[in-house]
C-alpha cells in the first residue's frame, strides 16, 4: 500500500501516536503530514521546497521506520 494512502486512512489521534512512535524528524514529520492529507510527492516537494527525490527519501526513511516498529509488535 502506498504510504500516502495508508496514512490518509488513519484518525488525526491515530496519526499522532504514530508520529509519537516513529520519532520523526523534523523534515520527515513535514513529508509525514503532507502524505497524511493526501498530498502527492510533486505537492510535497513543492510545499516543503525539496526535490521529488528528497520527498522519495524521506518517504523511505518513514517505511523503514514504521517496518521496524511493526516487527516489534
Amino acid at each position: 500500500m502506498r504510504l500516502g494512502k495508508y496514512l490518509s486512512e488513519l484518525t488525526k489521534p491515530e496519526l499522532e501516536e504514530l508520529k509519537d512512535l516513529l520519532n520523526l524528524s523534523d523534515e520527515e514529520e513535514k513529508v509525514f503530514n503532507e502524505l497524511s492529507k493526501g498530498r502527492s510527492k510533486v505537492f510535497v516537494a513543492d510545499r516543503c521546497k525539496i526535490s521529488t527525490s528528497t520527498v522519495d527519501n524521506r518517504i523511505k526513511s518513514i517505511r523503514s521506520k514504521l517496518e521496524r516498529l511493526e516487527r516489534r509488535c
